[in-house]
């Protein structure tokens, strides 16, 4: 048998090669999975933010305004809520703050509402919530 015509590599650099090839490939996935990892909200994190309002509507419904509020605030951190649920959200953490007797907070979160577009059927509630609280803000005002 004749040897094999040598290409003038030796083997153990055509290894070495090879396995640094494949441990770059693989340097680069773990990059990209860790990358968009963290651009990304995973799926498990995004649904618990999504529950944050269930908790805060199970809190609300007990009677324990003052409890309720930081859920609901917390869910409306959330970048992907619809603004028709955004301005349900904020709507009820307004009058949760007024019910605790902060209205100068409950008006941070009426206009929030107002901004974000209520339904319509929800904008004359909001507009008395908003004129209420204006009032014991601002008692001189007509």
């Amino acid at each position: 048998m004749s040897p094999l015509p040598s290409s003038g590599v030796s083997p153990a650099i055509k290894f070495s090669v090879i396995i640094l090839t494949i441990l770059t490939f693989v340097a680069f996935g773990v990059f990209f999975f860790k990358l968009t990892g963290k651009v990304t909200t995973s799926p498990k994190e995004q649904s618990w933010s999504l529950k944050l309002r269930a908790v805060g509507d199970k809190l609300k419904s007990e009677g324990l305004y003052k409890q309720a509020v930081a859920p609901y605030t917390r869910f409306l951190e959330h970048e992907d809520i619809d603004l028709k649920t955004r301005a349900k959200v904020s709507q009820t953490l307004g009058e949760l703050h007024a019910t605790l007797g902060d209205c100068g907070e409950a008006l941070v979160w009426f206009y929030q509402a107002e901004v974000a577009g209520p339904d319509p059927a929800d904008k004359d509630v909001l507009d008395s919530h908003i004129a209420t609280c204006l009032q014991e803000v601002k008692p001189g005002r007509p």
